[in-house]
């Protein structure tokens, strides 16, 4: 058998594809496909410029309402000071119920029914009553993004706690730890990804509370400022202010997700 007959067909390059092109092809492929719905966006916004607009003119209104009057921006500082705020509160008390009702199973059977009760009511109904309590300001944005983001937090750090590996449990307790030392070594490096997961959807739930409140209660803000702009049917600027929220959420997962890179360096490995 010759040196060619020997050799496997698994390491003969295929004809007219190098492995860098094929590396560079889907993220080709995503570029060409948004250049493409934009131009198409383009085209068929010129023909309904009153319902569609296109790009170039939202383009031209997303300059104007940052550069220009500075409306959008003013609106986003007020609802993302609200938001972070909320979730920064949401974070730490949902963590903290989570794994005292994973660890502990008589906080379970205390706190859950309410827990069930109270995330089961839809939020919005009750911003009449938080209007009532706390007026239209900055202290309503803050309890509706508590009160749309801590639910996600509490439910999955609860599953995480409550379902760690009873042998690595074992295995801590034959090397003498204390409650405390499992806590911190095993049940919450196990609870991570749960933990994670509760507080990406809980970040997004707030921001969308944040905005619906505004929305709702008249307060100033990107809610209120998407209102307006629909009202005046100011399409392009509506668009501008929608894109810049979707912006605002591919950032958020970036900066969640290196968190998560971060917080946990293993499952990273683990991938790799």
């Amino acid at each position: 058998m010759s040196a060619v007959d020997s050799a496997s067909p698994a390491t003969a390059p295929r004809a007219g594809a190098s492995p860098r092109s094929l590396g560079r092809s889907p993220a080709a492929i995503s570029v060409g496909s948004v250049l493409v719905a934009g131009l198409l966006w383009e085209f068929l916004g010129r023909q309904f410029p009153a319902t569609a607009s296109y790009p170039s003119a939202v383009g031209a209104a997303l300059i104007e309402i940052t550069v220009g009057d500075g409306a959008l921006v003013s609106a986003l500082a007020d609802t993302l000071r609200g938001m972070a705020a909320g979730f920064l509160v949401a974070s730490v008390l949902g963590v903290a119920i989570g794994f005292a009702m994973g660890r502990i199973p008589v906080v379970a059977g205390l706190v859950e029914p309410y827990i069930n009760a109270i995330y089961a009511t839809p939020r919005i109904a009750l911003i009449p009553l938080l209007v009532l309590w706390f007026g239209i300001g900055f202290q309503l944005r803050v309890t509706v993004a508590v009160l749309t983001a801590i639910f996600p937090i509490i439910l999955n750090t609860y599953v995480g706690a409550s379902s760690v590996d009873g042998g690595l449990m074992d295995a801590g307790r034959s090397l003498n730890a204390n409650s405390l030392q499992l806590l911190r070594t095993v049940v919450m490096p196990a609870s991570l990804p749960f933990v994670v997961t509760g507080l990406r959807i809980g970040g997004f739930r707030a921001l969308v509370g944040v905005i619906v409140a505004e929305m709702t209660a008249s307060i100033t803000g990107t809610g209120q400022l998407l209102l307006t702009y629909g009202r005046f049917l100011q399409i392009p600027h509506l668009i501008a202010a929608i894109l810049s929220l979707g912006v605002i959420g591919v950032v958020f997962t970036q900066l969640m997700g290196a968190a998560e890179r971060a917080a946990m360096p293993w499952a990273r490995q683990r991938r790799a």
